[in-house]
């Protein structure tokens, strides 16, 4: 996971307090559902031609997350933005959650 998403999730899911070990698991948790949501969004941005390429390279990556992820970068243009908005609602969500 890119090390700027890692320290985002530590620091606004308030991780940081959290032993090293417990800050790894927690902040791999919140990265496979941000994953899984940012990968939801972003399949309806493809045209057929990347959804074909895509399966194509699950097929050889597996289920490698930077190919997948560096995929997503470079044909979503509104890619970024997509992460930045699911964090957000993550957050949000586990907030209403604690309350």
């Amino acid at each position: 996971m890119n090390p700027d998403i890692k320290s985002k999730i530590a620091h606004d899911f308030g991780f940081a307090g959290l032993s090293p070990l417990e800050q790894e698991r927690m902040i791999e948790k919140v990265g496979n559902m941000l994953f899984e949501s940012v990968l939801e969004r972003s399949f309806d941005s493809l045209v057929e031609k990347d959804l074909d390429e895509y399966e194509k390279m699950l097929g050889a990556a597996g289920a490698d997350y930077q190919k997948i992820m560096g995929f997503f970068q470079e044909r979503v243009p509104q890619f970024p933005t997509i992460v930045s908005e699911e964090l957000g609602r993550l957050k949000k969500m586990t907030s209403l959650l604690m309350t």
